[in-house]
């Protein structure tokens, strides 16, 4: 029977088996020989852990991680997005009905640039957020010109700050779109 450590470090081992990508498959041979050649078993644990934070690395500095990484960030912020402002949308429309309907069309903006990005790729939410940065910034300019005397019942703060909050949301949207577009197009010519 192998020493506590001993199996240890070979089940870590084994785990950078599965956590490495597939072009780097020797690594974990390799690691594997080099367990096997380690006799005191607390050296094999500690290679074994470097061996781990070795493989994380690399699994996380390939292109292809980091592309389905993102590209899950901004399908479930948006749906989230979208979940938030209906429920606020709900909740105000018996106080406000021109606010719940601000919050239901951005509800229903963020759930249709998801799906949309979904079906159509990064470059479908680049366009989206190309669109959608400018009217933002009108409909603040616009606000900010009409002043307090355009919203008697709800304050003009509120619609500047969901003015800027478009903005910087879909600024985020469109670098990450950006992103996403430039990791397929470098994952295309790897695979050619």
């Amino acid at each position: 029977m192998k020493p506590p450590r001993q199996s240890l470090a070979l089940v870590l081992i084994g785990c950078c088996a599965f956590l490495l990508p597939a072009e780097r498959a020797t690594w974990a041979h390799a690691m594997k020989a080099e367990i096997a050649a380690i006799e005191d078993e607390r050296a094999a644990l500690a290679f074994a852990t470097g061996c781990v934070w070795g493989s994380i690395k690399e699994r996380t500095l390939t292109m292809h991680f980091a592309a389905h990484t993102v590209r899950f960030i901004m399908i479930a912020s948006m749906l989230a997005l979208a979940i938030v402002a209906a429920v606020i949308a709900g909740r105000v429309a018996g106080i406000n009905t021109p606010s719940a309907t601000i919050f239901g069309l951005t509800s229903i903006l963020f759930a249709g640039a998801g799906i949309w990005y979904l079906v159509r790729g990064p470059g479908a939410l680049i366009r989206t957020a190309s669109i959608m940065i400018p009217l933002y910034i009108i409909a603040y300019i616009w606000v900010q010109a009409a002043g307090d005397t355009a919203t008697k019942s709800v304050p003009a703060e509120l619609y500047r700050a969901l003015a800027i909050e478009g903005v910087v949301i879909w600024a985020v949207l469109l670098v990450g779109s950006l992103f996403m577009l430039c990791a397929e197009t470098i994952l295309a010519i790897r695979k050619k």
